[in-house]
Parts: C-alpha cells; structure tokens; sequence
C-alpha cells in the first residue's frame, strides 16, 4: 500500500473514531442535563419566605395569623350585628429564593389550613380567597375563588384544609436563572378567620409541577447507598430526612425510618458537581446504610419529596436506584469526560491508532 493510501486511511479512521466519540459524549452530555418535571410543594414559610422546604419537626408549632375583612353594614334601621364581607384584606406576600438554574412552571394547585374564629359573632366565614402569582415583582397569573358555602367550624387546634386548582390554565413560566418568584394571598369573608403555615402538617402554599431537581447518580458500597441530586431552590436538607420525606424503600417492600439509622446516619453532605447548561452545580449526597445484609441495594428504590408522604399536593417521586447506578470505586469527582459510557473503549482505540501510525511514519 503507498504511503498516500496509508494516510487517508488513517485519517478516515481517526475521522470515524472522532464521530463515535461525540455521538457517545453528545448522547451523554443530554442525560447529564435532563430533568423531568416532578411535583413541589413551595410551602409559606415564617419571615414572609416562600421554599420548597418543610419543617420535619413534628412538635414544631404552626404560625397562626388572625384575619378579618367584615364591615357593619350602614344605613338607619339596619341590626347592629348585620355584616358585609368588606375589602379585600391582604394576609401576606412570600417570596422565594432566587433559582440558581432556569425552571419551567406549570400546574398549580393552591392550600392553605385555616378556621373561622370561634370566639367571633356566629356566621357563616363564606371565605372568599384571591391568589396572584409574581415573577420578579410582575403579576403572571390571578385566581379569585369565591365560595358562599365555604365555611370551617372546627377549632384552632383542628383547621381545615383548603386546596384548590384554579379554573383557569396556568400559563407555562420559566423562571431564569437568579429570578424569583412570589404569591400574594387575599381574603374576604363574614367572620374573622385564623390561617395556618410553616410546620410538619400545616403546609399552606402552592404546589407547581417544576423541572427544579436534578436527580443525580446513586452508589452502593458495602452496605450503604448514597444517592445525590442538584435542586433549584435551596433547602435544608436535613429538615426532610428527620420529617422522612426521602426515604429509602428496600426490595422487600420495607420503608427505612431515617430517624432509626445507626449513629451518623443517613448521612447528608456535599456530593460531587453536575453540569447544567454548561454550568457546574454542586450536589447534596445522602448515604443510608443497611442492616440487613441479605437485602439486594440495586433492587431498592428512593422516594423523594419535599413534603410528608401524606400531603394533599405533592406525591412523592420514585426513583430506581439502579436506573442510576454507578461503580463505587474509583475517583468520585472525576471530570464529565472520563465518566462518559463507552470513552474507555474510545480512548483504546485512539490509543492504538495514534500508536500504529507513529510506527508508520518511523
């Protein structure tokens, strides 16, 4: 063969090798940014905060806020006791931190615990509710939900739960980068009323479906499993471990109670950086270890939220540990490229060309 036919051979082969790798780190570079759209909870918090964090501390007391809008109504003649329902009386705006990724919103539901006054004059609240949605201080989106039947008899130590979705569609909104969002909420009722927020069971707010997490890779070693993910909002993670809003759920069925772990676990720290529309996030780890030595850990899976399992908004995401699967050893923080599928393989036979055509021109 001549050595021209060598070269172009040589260069069709690097040309082929070059087109297999950026098809597999291309393929690879759209699973390391992918983020599907899971259901939270962005919860009323105390200082007029709005996150997706909910307090795991069950013993935790519920902020309690009194509101009334009601006026006598004028004119001679009229019972003392006769009421409007008034103005519409603003009980709070909450707003969020700002999102260090770009989330796309979509689907509310709005809730919020609350009970009339029990020690007010006897009417029925006919609790009418107005909620409005900011970005960046710019109203998105109204829903006014009046109700003249809406009542709510119980007392201060039982409320009842409103949850509502708006009649009307909730125009898809991407939050980008540094943005933030919030919600004010307006009453108007018969009778003074009590709100609720900001503890284990009383989670007034808004939930939204958002690609706002970034699940990341999930490890076994021995027996623990660490499992890492990448959020928008940040929250404190160890407020859902002790309220057991991300569990781990083992292959018999079993549901781990994080709070009867060993000593130092599960344990909640830095994980190692993703990469989000060529930007690196850092990662939160929680690595949970089992007793139980005849338990398969790939055949386990993770149940996520951000809110108690029982919450009337936001169902828990599922997670399979071995969709995520990787090898415990090795360098964790090792670069994007060496972890890629197949760059091993890649690296192999560039290596053996580079190799073969130096002998070829020495």
């Amino acid at each position: 063969m001549s050595r021209e036919a060598s070269i172009k051979n040589s260069l069709i082969l690097a040309f082929l090798i070059l087109t297999v790798f950026f098809l597999i780190s291309g393929n690879s570079a759209a699973e390391e940014s992918e983020r599907n759209p899971v259901p939270i909870h962005l919860n009323f918090k105390e200082s007029a905060m709005f996150s997706p964090e909910t307090s795991g501390d069950s013993e935790r007391m519920a902020m309690e806020e009194k509101y009334s809008s009601h006026e006598q109504n004028p004119g001679a003649g009229t019972p003392a006791d006769t009421r409007n329902k008034g103005d519409w009386t603003k009980m709070g705006e909450w707003q969020s931190d700002k999102v260090i990724f770009d989330v796309t919103l979509n689907n509310v539901i709005f809730n919020l615990w609350w009970v009339e006054d029990p020690d007010d004059t006897d009417y029925d609240a006919a609790l009418d509710l107005r909620w409005t949605v900011f970005v960046e201080g710019v109203e998105i989106f109204q829903f006014t939900d009046e109700d003249e039947n809406r009542e709510c008899e119980k007392s201060r130590d039982n409320p009842c739960e409103y949850v509502q979705t708006p009649t009307d569609t909730f125009p898809s909104t991407t939050l980008t980068q540094g943005q933030l969002i919030s919600l004010k909420v307006e009453m108007k009722a018969f009778q003074s009323i009590y709100i609720y927020y900001d503890n284990f069971s009383r989670d007034s707010g808004m939930k939204v479906d958002a690609d706002a997490i970034k699940f990341g890779d999930t490890s076994i070693s021995g027996q623990t499993l660490s499992f890492e993910f990448v959020e928008a909002w940040p929250t404190n993670c160890n407020e859902a471990m002790q309220g057991n809003f991300i569990t781990l759920i083992l292959g018999s069925g079993n549901e781990l109670d994080n709070n009867l772990q060993k000593s130092g676990y599960p344990k909640v720290e830095k994980g190692k950086k993703y990469t989000l529309n060529g930007t690196e996030y850092d990662s939160e780890r929680i690595t949970w270890i089992i007793d139980d030595e005849y338990e398969k850990l790939e055949q386990t899976m993770i149940s996520f939220s951000y809110a108690r399992k029982s919450s009337s908004t936001a169902e828990p995401t599922m997670i399979n540990v071995a969709d995520k699967l990787i090898s415990s050893s090795g360098d964790e923080e090792e670069g994007a490229l060496g972890s890629l599928p197949g760059f091993e393989f890649v690296a192999a036979i560039s290596a053996l060309f580079a190799t073969s055509f130096i002998r070829r021109k020495v």
